[in-house]
């Protein structure tokens, strides 16, 4: 157990005398006058390196986005000198358990009042259960999608996700394999064996069940064996319609070539989920994964998201490919702040019972293109509702979003993809 954090100061006075902060928001709105001191201090643990560090990077240049984004914000309203945000750290979760513990107990070893990570559920859980939750340190995932992630115990409140719940993406999985194999046809099933791998395979084995679908082999194999020539093998056996494979990038480069070895894969009758949706990744395949398909929550759902990605292509220097993803992270950073200020206090009790609040309804709705508006009226103590580059975000008390949209995607070649279909969830 590491040593309780420090007691984070927290102070609003209301008209306090020569330190009042006039913020206009509109011709409409009165200024509003309020006396407001902290600094926001938010650490990540992404996978720089790893299974999912092909998106590490630009995770993290979101977040440091959407940090320079709300300062700029704050000089502006002449809040600079009593508010600020800081990221304190970036460090290396390498898409797995105890390197994101330990980066995590570092963090708050650091007097984090935000972690920002992982983007695997493998290490997200651990990271929380270890250390998050126990030294009330708020943690938001931009990706991690596993169902268990807001069922810890103890973690209602100090555990939350930019990104949909699995519950859904097994639903949408089991769909495209109902209209691209049909019904009642039989699929062979391969997975990861981690949480994000076991537990999507299970959710979407019983929907395609429920749909009528039949299942012929269903395996699992560890990420970090050397070999994947007795599992591709398998994988291949009987005369399954076609497959479903749940993978991250940095083993699905070595499984690949072992399912091609087989003389017997076909990559057009196989989908496959959001990770593999990343061109350097396929493209360095080559030939073998053209016409490859899959699922993914989409960043169409955000209602920011086209400003968002003409933001990041104007503003982001030397980042890898544009995925859409940047968004989870760059939503997990504003609607941190946005909490404190409504708050008026970085203290992680205060953040966690105002992420709701921000996020959705009621208010007026603002994105990151307002945030000086979204300022004023959190200082008037208006309600605002923050919507998101990737999502309308909409926390529920639980810590899921409360929408999302997802697509079926296909692989063209030359870091190419078709959206087929897109489906739209709302509410829980």
């Amino acid at each position: 157990m590491l040593t309780s954090r420090r007691v984070r100061r927290a102070a609003l006075a209301l008209a306090a005398a020569g330190a009042a902060a006039a913020v206009a928001v509109s011709a409409s709105t009165a200024a509003p006058t309020a006396s407001c001191s902290f600094t926001l201090r938010i650490g990540d643990v992404l996978p720089f390196t790893g299974g999912l560090a092909a998106y590490g990077g630009n995770m993290d240049k979101a977040v440091k986005l959407a940090i320079g984004l709300q300062n700029a914000a704050l000089k502006k309203a002449g809040l600079s000198k009593q508010i600020k945000v800081m990221l304190v750290d970036s460090q290396d979760g390498q898409t797995q358990a105890a390197a994101s513990v330990e980066a995590a107990k570092k963090e708050v070893g650091e007097h984090v009042d935000v972690i920002i990570g992982e983007m695997a559920s493998g290490a997200t859980i651990p990271m929380a259960q270890s250390v998050t939750i126990p030294n009330h340190v708020v943690l938001i995932s931009p990706t991690a999608s596993a169902p268990q992630l807001v069922q810890l115990k103890g973690g209602q409140g100090w555990v939350w996700r930019a990104y949909p719940s699995d519950n859904l993406q097994g639903k949408v999985l089991a769909e495209a394999a109902l209209q691209k194999f049909g019904k009642g046809a039989t699929v062979n099933v391969g997975a990861r064996n981690d949480a994000f791998g076991t537990a999507l395979e299970q959710l979407f084995v019983a929907e395609w069940q429920k749909l009528g679908g039949k299942v012929g082999v269903d395996i699992s194999w560890n990420p970090d064996q050397p070999t994947f020539d007795t599992e591709a093998g398998q994988l291949v056996s009987g005369s399954p319609a076609g497959w479903v494979i749940i993978d991250f990038p940095e083993t699905f480069v070595k499984f690949a070539p072992s399912l091609v070895r087989t003389g017997k894969w076909d990559a057009t009758k196989t989908l496959m989920t959001e990770a593999l949706k990343d061109g350097p990744t396929l493209d360095g395949i080559g030939q073998p994964v053209l016409g490859l398909s899959g699922t993914a929550a989409s960043a169409a759902g955000g209602p920011a998201g086209n400003a968002f990605h003409a933001l990041w292509n104007k503003d982001v220097k030397h980042a890898q490919p544009y995925t859409g993803f940047e968004g989870t992270a760059f939503d997990a950073a504003n609607v941190a702040f946005l909490a404190a200020m409504r708050g008026c206090s970085a203290s992680p009790a205060k953040i966690k019972n105002n992420l709701v609040a921000v996020s959705g309804p009621p208010g007026p709705k603002v994105t990151f293109q307002q945030m000086g508006k979204a300022i004023s009226l959190l200082l008037a103590h208006k309600d605002i509702n923050y919507e998101g580059a990737f999502s309308p975000v909409d926390f529920a008390p639980d810590g899921d979003i409360s929408s999302a949209v997802y697509e079926i995607w296909r692989y063209d070649g030359n870091s190419k993809f078709t959206t087929l279909k897109t489906f739209t969830f709302a509410g829980k």
